[in-house]
């Protein structure tokens, strides 16, 4: 059976589970000819997963929350890693002194405009500061955030440590990383497999399979971290270089096994921004992601 697999966004070093299980032949055992999917979009994998038009797709679990998407089922998360916003010291300068700041965001609008304002807010409160939120300007410009910082913004939000925080560090560029934890919100730079509802009903087993071979690839992946460089560049076409051994020596310890569905592991998210008015569905509907 051939299923699509929609991901959040262009193909990287979070997504090896997927290629081990296809290039060690572990889904074709399960019956699965599985493609990966690069949207146009951040939210168009979940579309079409909701949609029925592929039958699974991968995305930070904020947006279970951020939206009301009654076509997915959540089956587990396989990714976790510390997510925030990386600022210049210049800009971390301007913030704490009121003046405007520009944000760069492969995303702009809405609630993640609101959660980056809230965490720089946090962070100049720590320091007896008020940063106002008019003063934060959150512009969209892509996922290439270390290029949008040299290129004057004095932030980039939507930043991972295995690989912003490690990118920076490899060429020396000085930064800030300000990550939800630091500010005292729960994480959400995850990613959470989806399926779309309609097909998890009519095809049980081929999410039951999925779930077991990112379960085994995980293991796999941590065990022989020389494999999966190997079954990265393979699959990537990417030269190997120090910088892309120093993000995968970050991104593997932070595979997430078993693949499962855990209504817990993001509770307190949905409970926190919920009550800070972030979250556009009720507890029924958490719940029901699960069910």
């Amino acid at each position: 059976m051939r299923v699509d697999v929609a991901l959040e966004w262009f193909l990287n070093p979070d997504h090896l589970p997927f290629l081990a299980g296809i290039e060690e032949g572990w889904f074709a055992a399960e019956g699965l000819e599985v493609e990966l999917i690069v949207p146009d979009g951040h939210y168009d994998g979940l579309a079409e997963a909701e949609a029925g038009r592929v039958a699974f797709a991968c995305n930070e679990p904020l947006h279970m929350l951020d939206a009301h998407r009654p076509g997915l089922r959540a089956l587990g998360c396989f990714f976790e890693t510390e997510g925030g916003v990386m600022l210049t010291p210049q800009g971390e300068v301007r913030l704490f002194s009121g003046q405007p700041i520009r944000i760069a965001s492969p995303v702009a609008g809405g609630v993640t405009d609101a959660i980056a304002r809230e965490i720089l807010r946090r962070h100049a409160a720590a320091r007896g500061t008020l940063a106002e939120a008019a003063a934060i300007a959150i512009e969209e410009a892509g996922f290439e955030h270390l290029a949008n910082l040299k290129r004057g913004f004095d932030g980039a939000w939507l930043c991972f440590h295995n690989f912003e925080v490690v990118g920076a560090k490899a060429e020396g560029l000085p930064h800030v990383f300000v990550s939800t934890a630091a500010v005292g919100l729960p994480n959400f730079s995850a990613l959470e497999l989806f399926a779309g509802r309609a097909f998890a009903a009519r095809e049980p087993g081929a999410a039951e399979a999925m779930q077991r071979v990112l379960t085994r690839a995980v293991g796999a992946l941590q065990a022989d971290p020389e494999r999966a460089r190997a079954i990265w560049l393979a699959r990537s076409g990417e030269e190997d270089t120090p910088l892309l051994r120093a993000i995968l020596a970050d991104t593997l310890p932070r595979f997430v096994a078993p693949v499962a569905a855990d209504a817990g592991r993001w509770r307190r998210l949905f409970e926190t921004f919920s009550a800070m008015g972030f979250a556009a569905i009720g507890a029924a509907e958490y719940d029901a992601l699960y069910g």
